[in-house]
C-alpha cells in the first residue's frame, strides 16, 4: 500500500497481459464502422459545445456516478485505409477532456493543439512559446483533433490507468505522446 492506502497490483504479469487485450480492443474499435470522430460526439447549443449524450451512450461510453467517464482516450488518424493511434490520454473526466482538446481556449486546456501548433511553427522557423501562440493560432490543430477518430476505454483503477497510458503509447508508437517530466 502507498501513503493513501491504495493497493499495488498483486501481479504485474496480469497487468502486462491486459495491455495486449486492451490494445486489440482499441484497434478493433478504431477500424469498425461505428467509430466516431471527436467532432461527431459534441454539438453546439446556443454557442456552447456540449456532449451529445445519445452518441456516447450508443457507443457504450456511459457516464459514471459523477456524470463523467474515467479511463483512456485514444485519438487515431487514417493512414493507408486504417486508423492508427496517434495519441493516448487519460482522465477522470474524459468527456470534458475531449471537449477541451478540440475546442479549448487556453494552452493548458487544448494541450495537444498547442503541441501540434508549436511543432508546426518550429518547422517554419517561428518562435513557438506559450506567449507567442494564441488561441486563434491553434484553430487549425483543433480542427484536426475534431476530425480524429476516438476510442474510449474505461479503466477504474488509478494505477492501471497510469500504467496503461505509458505502455499503450509505447506499444502503438503514438506520434504525439511524450513523457518528459515538467
Amino acid at each position: 500500500m502507498n501513503y493513501k492506502n491504495e493497493p499495488y497490483p498483486q501481479n504485474l504479469s496480469d497487468l502486462l497481459n491486459l495491455v495486449d487485450d486492451v490494445a486489440k480492443a482499441i484497434l478493433l474499435q478504431f477500424n469498425s464502422s461505428h467509430c466516431k470522430k471527436v467532432g461527431e460526439l459534441y454539438r453546439t447549443v446556443n454557442g456552447k459545445i456540449t456532449r451529445d449524450k445519445k452518441e456516447f451512450d450508443k457507443l457504450g461510453y456511459s457516464p459514471n456516478e459523477v456524470k463523467e467517464f474515467k479511463g483512456l482516450y485514444i485519438f487515431g488518424e487514417e493512414k493507408d485505409g486504417c486508423i492508427i493511434p496517434v495519441y493516448v490520454g487519460i482522465s477522470r473526466t474524459v468527456f470534458r477532456r475531449l471537449r477541451q482538446h478540440a475546442w479549448g481556449k487556453n494552452h493548458n486546456e487544448c494541450s495537444l493543439a498547442y503541441l501540434k501548433t508549436k511543432a508546426k511553427w518550429k518547422l517554419e522557423g517561428k518562435e513557438a512559446t506559450r506567449a507567442t501562440i494564441t488561441n486563434e493560432d491553434m484553430d487549425t490543430a483543433k480542427t484536426v483533433i475534431q476530425n480524429y477518430k476516438v476510442v474510449l476505454y474505461s479503466i477504474p483503477e488509478d494505477y492501471d490507468l497510469y500504467f496503461l497510458e505509458v505502455i499503450l503509447a509505447g506499444k502503438f508508437k503514438t506520434k504525439w505522446n511524450s513523457f518528459r517530466t515538467h
